[in-house]
């Protein structure tokens, strides 16, 4: 069954569908929000889509970026790919609302990933609109000369692109203008953040990260974007002189030729290393050019030039035991280097007499006189969740609950949605992916699903999408009071598996270290 909706730029065609408990919803997918970055268009900002004529189908996806399939190492998606979906469970000629608009942005550290995936079925029960993205991802979306040509941030303007799309056109959906909520998880959270910093982004309400923060080097780090892409060059056995050349050089190459030279990069580097090859950075000045960064985010922060609304941020117990390097054998290959783990932005060399004593600090507070190894397990996936992801949370928390209302939540509840990464593991807490598939519906899943899995499916929604109502997360059945994080108190909602409990955080006093040591200093 079919239904239409009529925007600016034409007619839509779009389906009827039901969730599996029987709700009814419409659904408009590979809506195009810009034109197709494709030929000269490649590497630069998106622009705003033509009208088209007639009515365009709706019933189906659009494109997926352009993308390695890391399991066979196909090449899958197109160049042609920035379409949003709509997700509303009413329209106007049935009866006008102002309905939240939940404007998800998905994560697959700027590599992998497209909007469709996310089904709304759990979500849309509680009288909510959900928006999915596509953004060009790696050498397409993250790809920066430096120049006029090429300033950077093709992928983050992407998202400003379609926000300024929904922001247009949302009214048709029975969405309210006022109220559109930035969500993402992973680094679609940590782009959803940045929208508290970007110049070239407003109308925000709220924001919900989950597993994500642009306070971290997994988002930003201070290199040469330049070098990087002369190295992607090189992959292409081209030596270039400059930049006009090596832009002549990616402008024409087959997007094929640019995804392996791109993932050679990606995937010969230390393994210590998981943040992408290319990152957002901050851009240049150029003339009639629009900058998503002017400056780093932690700087707009610290000198009150970011915006000022509810926050709401996720984390797992042990997010990195999903990185986690094997050998081929399937055998945890453990880093003894503690050093290895001191961030980028620290900006400390690391093979001076700093860089060893904090491995001696981080050494006797994670593993006291034990050697590192299978043995200790446990204690090395703390220091590693805490090297790339919590101490960067804690962090986040610390900085903006003094600017804006800030809730953190810590998902440790080891349902039968969640990966078996930690079962396998033997090791009790969950990890990065757990907590999204208890939001984001999917049949295989949910037919695993058992009465206490429903239950947390359903607080989760209803938290969610209750602070994207009221700015508070709130939800049925309510025996504990979610207050916010504060530096005096430091509270966090521990959703744990017969018990949810606003408690003191338990990882504070470990990243406390960390942020001594590292944070201080950094401008990132």
């Amino acid at each position: 069954m079919h239904c239409q909706v009529i925007v600016p730029e034409g007619s839509l065609k779009g389906k009827v569908c039901s969730t599996p408990c029987g709700k009814k919803y419409y659904s408009f997918e590979g809506i195009p929000y810009a034109k197709p970055p494709i030929g000269p268009l490649r590497f630069k900002a998106p622009e705003k889509c033509d009208d088209w004529s007639g009515v365009l189908d709706a019933t189906k996806p659009g494109n997926k970026c352009v993308q390695m399939n890391l399991i066979d190492g196909s090449i899958e998606g197109s160049e042609d790919c920035l379409y949003l979906n709509i997700y509303t469970p009413s329209l106007p000629y049935e009866k006008i609302q102002k309905l939240p608009v939940l404007f998800f942005i998905h994560g697959g550290r700027f590599l992998m990933g497209y909007g469709d995936y996310y089904r709304p079925d759990y979500l849309i029960r509680h009288d909510v609109i959900l928006v999915t993205i596509n953004y060009r991802l790696t050498i397409f979306g993250f790809l920066c000369l430096h120049t006029r040509e090429v300033p950077g941030n093709a992928g983050l303007k992407d998202t400003a692109m379609a926000l300024k799309w929904v922001q247009s056109n949302i009214e048709h959906f029975n969405g309210d203008i006022n109220n559109i909520v930035a969500f993402g998880e992973s680094a679609g959270a940590a782009v959803a953040l940045s929208f508290l910093n970007s110049k070239m982004i407003n109308g925000i309400s709220k924001i919900i990260a989950q597993s994500g923060t642009s306070l971290s080097d997994l988002f930003m780090v201070d290199d040469d974007p330049v070098e990087r892409a002369k190295a992607i060059g090189t992959s292409l056995s081209h030596e270039v002189r400059n930049t006009g050349e090596l832009y002549d050089l990616l402008i024409n190459a087959s997007a094929e030729d640019l995804i392996g030279a791109y993932m050679s990069q990606e995937l010969g580097r230390e393994i210590t290393t998981i943040h992408a090859y290319l990152l957002p950075v901050v851009e240049k000045q150029f003339e009639n050019t629009e900058r998503y960064f002017d400056e780093y985010p932690l700087q707009s922060i610290r000198n009150n030039r970011c915006k000022n609304i509810p926050c709401l941020m996720s984390m797992a117990t042990h997010e990195a035991a999903l990185f986690l390097n094997r050998d081929d054998s399937g055998n945890i290959i453990f880093t003894n280097n503690l050093r290895k783990f001191i961030p980028n932005y620290a900006f400390v060399d690391l093979e001076s007499k700093e860089a060893y004593n904090i491995e001696r600090v981080l050494k006797k507070l994670y593993f006291k006189d034990k050697e590192i190894g299978p043995s200790t397990l446990p204690e090395y996936l703390k220091l590693t969740s805490d090297a790339y992801f919590a101490r960067d949370f804690v962090y986040t928390a610390e900085i903006l609950s003094s600017k804006c209302s800030f809730y953190l939540c810590r998902f440790d509840y080891p349902g039968n949605m969640n990966t078996r990464i930690m079962k396998k593991l033997g090791v009790e807490g969950t990890t990065h992916g757990d907590l999204i598939q208890y939001v984001f519906y999917k049949e295989k899943k949910a037919k695993s699903c058992k009465d206490s899995d429903r239950a947390i499916i359903d607080m989760l929604c209803e938290m969610w999408c209750n602070f994207a109502k009221t700015g508070k997360p709130s939800w049925k059945h309510q025996n504990t009071k979610w207050l916010p994080y504060k530096k005096s108190q430091k509270l966090c909602l521990n959703i744990a598996e017969n018990n949810i409990q606003c408690i003191p955080l338990p990882e504070f006093s470990r990243n406390k270290v960390w942020i001594d040591l590292v944070c201080q200093r950094s401008k990132l």
